[in-house]
């Protein structure tokens, strides 16, 4: 539950700290003294846009903490799938002039997207301008299942069930090519790729030896001249190099007993030896390199269909050959698999008369279940007194299975007579919506809710008897969450647990709103002045106590 909210630099509120408490907590105050404020400031730090203009003119920047406790089994729950296993939430954010905002929860860095997770857990905020959760179509579903409980959650897990093993059927089928006509469409290209890298009769390394080879005889004609022109110093002339060197080599050889000279002859040797070992490499290239425009457009054409497949199967040779290899297993795999395949569409079909005839039993179950709905919520908005309005729960079939069956569903309403139902968005009035809330709270609440209800104004529109079952209903809600509301009704307020007057008051320079708890004599005196006025007369007094004392002895 919320237990504390502290204010600082929103609207009229320059530094206030408001503590809360379990039950049915009462905000009265005039109107424009700041109530809906409070509710503002509670609702940013949830994780609501709120606009600049809201800071306090002359301040640059409004900040907003609020601390929730005593969480409930659920509440933690969902807090722990979010990452936040403590007792105690603490949300603090912040919004200066240049719109930039800081949101921290429990002290750590946090993102709107992640505080609005966390404020839904922890807080239904039921103002006449915001859109609800509970509004929400997409959340209709889930709310009518929850309502069915067991009897819907039984039939739903087979659904589940059945969907599970359908998608995973499926997913084998496609593995395995799918239905015929994809089955064959693959084994067609796969042939193809298979037999056009066969028909290539690659070879490792093959592309790098051609690219090489083309080399050579796109430059044959540079290259056979500066051989030639090498051969004269190195070939076998009597000038030529190695001529020189034998020649050195002898008449060294006529200095015996000189180690010195002896190893200067040997190097020499060694020098002749690698010098006509070039001098023949060079022979053979220059041999080579006889330019054939015949051996060049094969070499050519060979390489450019190297590049072509390597291109479309892998980037090299390697990895081409890779390819094939793994083309191979795979159409071997579908040559073989139309057996399986027949055996898994046979299965398939089942699985699809299994989940139809489930689907149509967990719609059924639905049906009934919305009609329990319908009837109760009809009834709780008449006691409210809304006479005239409808409430259905419309069913939509979708295209195809789901792991949740095959229903859409929307909860459509219309506040008078005559009017048609539509979505709760679109229909219904502030009033008339907070009225509408509160009925699905009381029928849902046993099923689940957040930490906090709030209501904003919810006795718009309504007086006497019909405020008396709205505080009624108000207060039965707090078996299962807390509840902070606005409300202008004496026959409300008498409900309420806790009691909080708002006003504001002027300073030499400023205006300024304040939040005082009643106790004791204060809450049927405050209640006594919304019956009558400032002005509170004993017999008012008197009737205001009688109001609560009779609640009290309920």
């Amino acid at each position: 539950m919320l237990q504390s909210i502290s204010i600082k630099n929103v609207a009229l509120i320059k530094n206030l700290v408001v503590d809360f408490n379990k039950g049915l907590n009462i905000l009265l105050g005039e109107t424009g003294a700041g109530k809906s404020i409070i509710f503002d400031a509670l609702n940013f730090v949830l994780g609501a846009k709120l606009d600049k203009t809201l800071i306090r003119y002359g301040e640059q920047e409004m900040r907003v903490d609020a601390v929730f406790g005593m969480l409930n089994e659920n509440s933690k729950l969902l807090l722990s799938e979010l990452g936040f296993e403590d007792n105690e939430i603490l949300l603090s954010r912040t919004l200066n002039n240049e719109g930039k905002s800081s949101i921290r929860i429990n002290g750590n860095l946090s993102t709107q997207s992640i505080l609005k997770e966390v404020g839904k857990i922890l807080v239904d905020s039921y103002s006449q301008h915001e859109s609800v959760e509970l509004l929400k179509s997409k959340n209709h579903l889930a709310m009518l299942d929850k309502f069915g409980k067991e009897e819907i959650n039984h039939i739903k897990e087979t659904v589940k069930k059945l969907y599970s093993q359908y998608i995973e059927i499926l997913n084998q089928m496609k593995k395995l090519g799918g239905d015929e006509f994809e089955r064959a469409r693959e084994l067609s290209l796969l042939e193809y790729q298979i037999n056009e890298i066969e028909d290539a009769n690659l070879q490792p390394g093959e592309d790098e030896l051609l690219h090489e080879k083309l080399k050579l005889l796109n430059n044959s004609e540079k290259i056979y001249q500066i051989i030639s022109a090498c051969d004269e110093y190195l070939g076998d002339n009597s000038n030529s190099c190695i001529s020189l060197l034998q020649q050195s080599i002898a008449l060294l050889s006529n200095l015996t007993g000189f180690d010195s000279v002896e190893e200067c002859k040997n190097r020499l040797e060694s020098a002749r030896y690698e010098i006509e070992d070039i001098y023949q490499t060079l022979t053979d290239i220059k041999e080579q390199t006889e330019y054939d425009e015949n051996e060049y457009q094969t070499i050519d054409q060979r390489y450019d269909l190297i590049k072509s497949l390597t291109k479309k199967y892998g980037g090299n040779i390697e990895k081409t050959l890779e390819y094939l290899e793994k083309s191979k297993t795979r159409y071997n795999e579908l040559n073989d698999s139309e057996v399986i395949l027949k055996k898994l569409e046979k299965q398939k079909e089942e699985l699809l008369k299994q989940l139809s005839i489930c689907c149509d039993e967990l719609t059924e179950k639905r049906k009934k279940v919305a009609n329990e709905i319908e009837t109760k919520i009809v009834k709780e908005l008449k006691e409210l007194g809304m006479k005239s309005s409808k409430f259905e729960v419309n069913f939509t079939k979708l295209s195809s299975f789901t792991n949740n069956g095959c229903d859409n569903v929307e909860f459509v309403f219309s506040a008078n007579k005559g009017q048609e139902v539509k979505s709760l968005a679109k229909t219904a009035s502030g009033g008339e919506l907070s009225r509408f809330m509160l009925a699905i709270k009381n029928i849902f609440a046993e099923i689940g809710s957040a930490e906090t209800l709030i209501f904003d104004e919810i006795d718009s529109g309504i007086s006497g008897e019909t405020g008396k079952i709205v505080g009624e209903k108000l207060h039965n809600i707090t078996q299962f969450a807390q509840v902070i509301c606005i409300t202008h009704l004496p026959q409300v307020a008498c409900y309420g647990n806790e009691f909080y007057f708002v006003s504001k008051f002027e300073t030499e320079n400023e205006t300024l709103t304040k939040v005082e708890k009643l106790e004791g004599k204060e809450i049927p005196f405050n209640i006594a002045r919304m019956i009558v006025g400032d002005n509170v007369s004993d017999i008012a007094l008197s009737q205001a106590k009688e109001m609560i004392n009779e609640i009290k002895s309920k």
